[in-house]
Protein backbone atom coordinates (compact mmCIF):
# COMPACT_ATOMS: atom_id res chain seq x y z
CA UNK A 1 0.00 0.00 0.00
CA UNK A 2 2.85 2.37 0.77
CA UNK A 3 4.35 1.77 -2.68
CA UNK A 4 1.01 2.75 -4.24
CA UNK A 5 0.98 6.00 -2.28
CA UNK A 6 4.53 6.84 -3.28
CA UNK A 7 3.83 6.18 -6.95
CA UNK A 8 0.71 8.39 -7.01
CA UNK A 9 2.29 11.03 -4.71
CA UNK A 10 -1.15 11.98 -3.36
CA UNK A 11 -4.43 10.41 -2.28
CA UNK A 12 -8.08 11.14 -3.01
CA UNK A 13 -8.80 12.32 0.53
CA UNK A 14 -12.06 13.98 1.53
CA UNK A 15 -11.44 17.46 2.98
CA UNK A 16 -13.83 16.60 5.80
CA UNK A 17 -11.62 13.61 6.66
CA UNK A 18 -8.56 15.86 6.80
CA UNK A 19 -10.31 18.41 9.00
CA UNK A 20 -11.47 15.61 11.30
CA UNK A 21 -7.91 14.36 11.68
CA UNK A 22 -6.66 17.84 12.58
CA UNK A 23 -9.34 18.24 15.22
CA UNK A 24 -8.75 14.82 16.76
CA UNK A 25 -5.03 15.45 17.02
CA UNK A 26 -5.53 18.95 18.44
CA UNK A 27 -8.22 17.93 20.94
CA UNK A 28 -6.78 14.53 21.78
CA UNK A 29 -10.25 13.06 21.61
CA UNK A 30 -12.47 11.58 18.91
CA UNK A 31 -15.51 12.35 21.06
CA UNK A 32 -14.65 16.06 21.36
CA UNK A 33 -13.82 16.28 17.64
CA UNK A 34 -17.18 14.71 16.79
CA UNK A 35 -18.99 17.20 19.05
CA UNK A 36 -17.19 20.12 17.37
CA UNK A 37 -17.99 18.83 13.87
CA UNK A 38 -21.57 17.95 14.74
CA UNK A 39 -21.03 14.30 13.80
CA UNK A 40 -21.14 10.99 15.63
CA UNK A 41 -18.08 9.47 17.20
CA UNK A 42 -18.35 6.54 14.80
CA UNK A 43 -18.43 8.85 11.76
CA UNK A 44 -15.23 10.62 12.82
CA UNK A 45 -13.55 7.31 13.62
CA UNK A 46 -14.38 6.05 10.13
CA UNK A 47 -12.90 9.19 8.59
CA UNK A 48 -9.59 8.56 10.36
CA UNK A 49 -9.62 4.90 9.33
CA UNK A 50 -10.16 5.86 5.68
CA UNK A 51 -7.12 8.16 5.82
CA UNK A 52 -4.96 5.52 7.44
CA UNK A 53 -5.95 2.94 4.84
CA UNK A 54 -5.32 5.34 1.97
CA UNK A 55 -1.92 6.36 3.32
CA UNK A 56 -0.87 2.96 4.58
CA UNK A 57 0.32 4.40 7.91
CA UNK A 58 -1.06 4.57 11.43
CA UNK A 59 -2.01 8.16 12.26
CA UNK A 60 -3.52 7.69 15.71
CA UNK A 61 -2.72 5.46 18.65
CA UNK A 62 -6.03 4.59 20.30
CA UNK A 63 -6.62 3.37 23.84
CA UNK A 64 -9.72 3.30 26.08
CA UNK A 65 -8.53 6.41 27.93
CA UNK A 66 -6.96 8.57 25.25
CA UNK A 67 -6.20 9.12 21.58
CA UNK A 68 -2.71 10.24 20.69
CA UNK A 69 -1.13 11.05 17.35
CA UNK A 70 1.69 8.83 16.19
CA UNK A 71 4.90 10.44 14.95
CA UNK A 72 3.65 10.04 11.38
CA UNK A 73 0.23 11.33 12.40
CA UNK A 74 1.63 14.46 14.02
CA UNK A 75 3.83 15.27 11.01
CA UNK A 76 0.90 14.67 8.66
CA UNK A 77 -1.39 16.87 10.75
CA UNK A 78 1.09 19.77 10.58
CA UNK A 79 1.36 19.60 6.79
CA UNK A 80 -2.35 19.07 6.25
CA UNK A 81 -3.11 21.99 8.58
CA UNK A 82 -1.00 24.35 6.48
CA UNK A 83 -2.69 23.11 3.30
CA UNK A 84 -6.15 23.64 4.82
CA UNK A 85 -5.16 27.17 5.90
CA UNK A 86 -4.02 27.99 2.35
CA UNK A 87 -7.28 26.64 1.00
CA UNK A 88 -9.23 28.79 3.45
CA UNK A 89 -7.15 31.81 2.41
CA UNK A 90 -7.97 31.11 -1.24
CA UNK A 91 -11.68 30.90 -0.41
CA UNK A 92 -11.59 34.22 1.43
CA UNK A 93 -9.63 35.87 -1.38
CA UNK A 94 -12.20 34.78 -3.97
CA UNK A 95 -15.06 35.94 -1.75
CA UNK A 96 -13.44 39.34 -1.28
CA UNK A 97 -12.82 39.63 -5.02
CA UNK A 98 -16.52 39.13 -5.63
CA UNK A 99 -17.57 41.50 -2.88
CA UNK A 100 -18.99 44.83 -3.98
CA UNK A 101 -16.35 47.53 -3.36
CA UNK A 102 -17.54 50.00 -0.74
CA UNK A 103 -16.37 52.16 2.15
CA UNK A 104 -14.08 55.16 2.53
CA UNK A 105 -10.90 55.28 0.40
CA UNK A 106 -8.10 57.68 1.34
CA UNK A 107 -5.61 58.47 -1.45
CA UNK A 108 -2.59 60.76 -1.32
CA UNK A 109 -0.66 62.31 -4.21
CA UNK A 110 1.50 65.35 -4.98
CA UNK A 111 -0.67 68.40 -5.57
CA UNK A 112 0.22 68.77 -9.26
CA UNK A 113 -0.37 65.14 -10.07
CA UNK A 114 -3.64 65.19 -8.18
CA UNK A 115 -4.91 67.95 -10.45
CA UNK A 116 -3.52 66.68 -13.74
CA UNK A 117 -3.97 62.91 -13.31
CA UNK A 118 -6.26 62.01 -10.42
CA UNK A 119 -8.93 64.66 -10.94
CA UNK A 120 -10.18 63.37 -14.31
CA UNK A 121 -9.72 59.70 -13.34
CA UNK A 122 -11.55 60.20 -10.06
CA UNK A 123 -14.66 61.32 -11.87
CA UNK A 124 -14.87 58.04 -13.75
CA UNK A 125 -14.04 56.05 -10.64
CA UNK A 126 -16.78 57.73 -8.58
CA UNK A 127 -19.35 57.00 -11.26
CA UNK A 128 -18.23 53.38 -11.58
CA UNK A 129 -18.09 52.70 -7.82
CA UNK A 130 -20.79 54.83 -6.15
CA UNK A 131 -20.51 52.87 -2.88
CA UNK A 132 -16.95 54.16 -2.32
CA UNK A 133 -16.40 57.63 -0.85
CA UNK A 134 -13.09 58.94 -2.18
CA UNK A 135 -10.88 61.32 -0.19
CA UNK A 136 -7.89 62.93 -1.92
CA UNK A 137 -5.02 64.19 0.24
CA UNK A 138 -2.88 66.37 -2.03
CA UNK A 139 0.48 67.18 -0.48
CA UNK A 140 4.17 67.09 -1.30
CA UNK A 141 4.84 65.28 1.99
CA UNK A 142 5.30 61.50 1.95
CA UNK A 143 2.51 60.48 4.30
CA UNK A 144 2.90 57.31 6.34
CA UNK A 145 0.29 54.70 5.47
CA UNK A 146 -0.45 53.71 9.07
CA UNK A 147 -0.06 57.06 10.83
CA UNK A 148 -2.22 58.92 8.29
CA UNK A 149 -4.58 56.04 7.45
CA UNK A 150 -3.64 56.06 3.77
CA UNK A 151 -5.00 53.36 1.45
CA UNK A 152 -3.27 54.30 -1.81
CA UNK A 153 -0.47 56.70 -2.70
CA UNK A 154 0.83 58.13 -5.97
CA UNK A 155 4.54 58.82 -5.75
CA UNK A 156 6.88 60.29 -8.35
CA UNK A 157 10.39 59.13 -7.53
CA UNK A 158 13.42 57.57 -9.19
CA UNK A 159 13.65 54.94 -6.45
CA UNK A 160 11.35 53.47 -3.84
CA UNK A 161 12.63 52.39 -0.42
CA UNK A 162 12.40 48.72 0.44
CA UNK A 163 9.22 48.13 2.40
CA UNK A 164 6.19 45.89 2.71
CA UNK A 165 4.31 48.13 0.25
CA UNK A 166 3.46 47.04 -3.29
CA UNK A 167 4.33 49.47 -6.11
CA UNK A 168 2.94 49.56 -9.66
CA UNK A 169 4.69 51.78 -12.21
CA UNK A 170 2.14 53.84 -14.11
CA UNK A 171 4.24 55.98 -16.44
CA UNK A 172 7.44 57.98 -16.82
CA UNK A 173 6.92 61.65 -15.97
CA UNK A 174 8.95 63.51 -18.59
CA UNK A 175 9.71 67.20 -18.17
CA UNK A 176 9.58 69.72 -21.00
CA UNK A 177 9.59 73.42 -21.86
CA UNK A 178 6.29 75.02 -22.91
CA UNK A 179 5.08 78.51 -23.75
CA UNK A 180 1.96 80.22 -25.04
CA UNK A 181 1.96 81.05 -28.76
CA UNK A 182 1.41 84.73 -27.90
CA UNK A 183 4.61 84.83 -25.83
CA UNK A 184 6.67 83.14 -28.55
CA UNK A 185 5.42 85.59 -31.19
CA UNK A 186 6.70 88.53 -29.12
CA UNK A 187 10.16 87.13 -28.36
CA UNK A 188 13.08 85.83 -30.33
CA UNK A 189 13.00 82.15 -31.35
CA UNK A 190 14.50 79.43 -29.17
CA UNK A 191 16.50 77.19 -31.49
CA UNK A 192 19.31 76.12 -29.16
CA UNK A 193 19.54 75.63 -25.37
CA UNK A 194 21.68 78.77 -25.08
CA UNK A 195 18.81 80.85 -26.44
CA UNK A 196 16.89 80.26 -23.19
CA UNK A 197 19.08 82.79 -21.40
CA UNK A 198 17.25 85.61 -23.15
CA UNK A 199 13.78 84.44 -22.09
CA UNK A 200 11.63 84.60 -18.99
CA UNK A 201 11.58 81.17 -17.38
CA UNK A 202 8.82 79.88 -15.15
CA UNK A 203 10.05 77.16 -12.83
CA UNK A 204 9.28 75.15 -9.69
CA UNK A 205 11.69 73.74 -7.15
CA UNK A 206 14.42 76.35 -7.56
CA UNK A 207 16.95 77.61 -5.03
CA UNK A 208 16.31 81.31 -4.51
CA UNK A 209 15.11 81.51 -8.10
CA UNK A 210 18.14 79.76 -9.63
CA UNK A 211 18.44 76.25 -11.09
CA UNK A 212 20.45 74.15 -13.53
CA UNK A 213 18.76 72.75 -16.63
CA UNK A 214 20.32 69.84 -18.50
CA UNK A 215 19.15 69.18 -22.07
CA UNK A 216 20.10 66.22 -24.25
CA UNK A 217 19.52 66.32 -28.04
CA UNK A 218 17.26 63.45 -29.01
CA UNK A 219 19.52 62.66 -31.96
CA UNK A 220 22.39 61.90 -29.59
CA UNK A 221 24.36 65.17 -29.73
CA UNK A 222 26.25 66.88 -26.92
CA UNK A 223 24.45 67.42 -23.64
CA UNK A 224 24.05 71.04 -22.54
CA UNK A 225 23.91 72.28 -18.94
CA UNK A 226 22.61 75.76 -18.29
CA UNK A 227 22.60 77.75 -15.06
CA UNK A 228 19.42 79.81 -15.30
CA UNK A 229 17.40 82.29 -13.29
CA UNK A 230 13.64 81.97 -13.03
CA UNK A 231 11.62 85.07 -13.79
CA UNK A 232 8.87 83.47 -11.70
CA UNK A 233 9.48 80.56 -9.31
CA UNK A 234 6.73 78.60 -7.57
CA UNK A 235 6.32 75.70 -5.20
CA UNK A 236 4.27 73.66 -7.67
CA UNK A 237 4.01 73.07 -11.40
CA UNK A 238 0.34 73.98 -11.65
CA UNK A 239 1.14 77.61 -10.89
CA UNK A 240 3.86 77.61 -13.57
CA UNK A 241 1.38 76.21 -16.06
CA UNK A 242 -1.16 78.92 -15.30
CA UNK A 243 1.45 81.66 -15.65
CA UNK A 244 2.61 80.18 -18.97
CA UNK A 245 -0.98 80.17 -20.22
CA UNK A 246 -1.12 83.87 -19.34
CA UNK A 247 1.82 84.45 -21.68
CA UNK A 248 4.39 85.31 -19.01
CA UNK A 249 7.23 83.08 -20.20
CA UNK A 250 8.51 79.54 -20.86
CA UNK A 251 7.51 76.99 -18.23
CA UNK A 252 9.54 73.96 -17.23
CA UNK A 253 6.85 71.45 -16.25
CA UNK A 254 6.00 67.73 -16.55
CA UNK A 255 4.43 66.97 -19.90
CA UNK A 256 1.44 65.28 -18.29
CA UNK A 257 0.50 68.60 -16.65
CA UNK A 258 0.10 70.38 -19.99
CA UNK A 259 -0.91 67.56 -22.33
CA UNK A 260 -4.41 68.96 -22.79
CA UNK A 261 -3.05 72.48 -23.35
CA UNK A 262 -0.67 71.25 -26.05
CA UNK A 263 -3.44 69.32 -27.80
CA UNK A 264 -5.63 72.43 -27.70
CA UNK A 265 -2.65 74.54 -28.88
CA UNK A 266 -2.87 76.81 -25.85
CA UNK A 267 0.78 75.92 -25.19
CA UNK A 268 3.57 75.00 -27.59
CA UNK A 269 6.60 72.77 -26.87
CA UNK A 270 9.92 74.63 -26.86
CA UNK A 271 13.13 72.81 -27.87
CA UNK A 272 11.08 69.67 -28.43
CA UNK A 273 14.08 68.07 -30.16
CA UNK A 274 15.80 68.02 -26.74
CA UNK A 275 15.04 65.82 -23.71
CA UNK A 276 15.14 67.63 -20.39
CA UNK A 277 16.75 65.85 -17.43
CA UNK A 278 14.46 65.24 -14.48
CA UNK A 279 12.15 62.49 -15.70
CA UNK A 280 10.92 60.22 -12.89
CA UNK A 281 8.59 57.21 -12.79
CA UNK A 282 5.15 57.59 -11.27
CA UNK A 283 4.14 54.74 -8.98
CA UNK A 284 0.85 53.67 -7.48
CA UNK A 285 1.61 52.26 -4.04
CA UNK A 286 -0.59 50.27 -1.67
CA UNK A 287 -0.32 47.90 1.26
CA UNK A 288 1.24 44.50 0.74
CA UNK A 289 -1.41 42.72 2.78
CA UNK A 290 -2.39 39.25 1.58
CA UNK A 291 -6.06 40.17 1.29
CA UNK A 292 -6.38 43.55 -0.38
CA UNK A 293 -9.75 45.16 0.42
CA UNK A 294 -12.07 45.38 -2.60
CA UNK A 295 -12.12 49.20 -2.47
CA UNK A 296 -8.31 49.37 -2.84
CA UNK A 297 -8.25 46.70 -5.53
CA UNK A 298 -10.95 48.59 -7.46
CA UNK A 299 -9.01 51.88 -7.37
CA UNK A 300 -5.73 50.19 -8.26
CA UNK A 301 -7.23 48.37 -11.23
CA UNK A 302 -9.03 51.52 -12.37
CA UNK A 303 -5.71 53.39 -12.64
CA UNK A 304 -3.79 50.43 -14.09
CA UNK A 305 -6.43 50.10 -16.80
CA UNK A 306 -6.36 53.84 -17.47
CA UNK A 307 -2.60 53.73 -18.06
CA UNK A 308 -2.65 50.38 -19.85
CA UNK A 309 -0.32 48.68 -17.37
CA UNK A 310 -2.59 46.02 -15.80
CA UNK A 311 -0.51 43.10 -14.55
CA UNK A 312 2.80 45.00 -14.49
CA UNK A 313 4.60 45.44 -11.19
CA UNK A 314 7.61 47.56 -10.25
Amino acid sequence: MKREVVRRETIDADLADLRALCLVVDLGSITEAARTLGETKGSVSRRITRLEQALGVELLRRSPRRVQATEDGLAYRMRVGRALELLEDANVAVQQARAKPSGHLRVTAPFDLGLSILAPLSAGFAERFPEISLEMVLTEALLDFDAHQIDVALRATSSLPDSSLIAHRLLLLEVGLFAAPAYLRKHRPVRRPEDLSGHRLLMAQTTRGHATIALQPRDGGDRAELRVRAAIAASDYSFCREVALAGAGIALVPEVNVRGDVEAKRLVPVLKDHAVDGAAPLYLVHSGTRFLPPKIRAFRDHLLDAFGVRGRRA
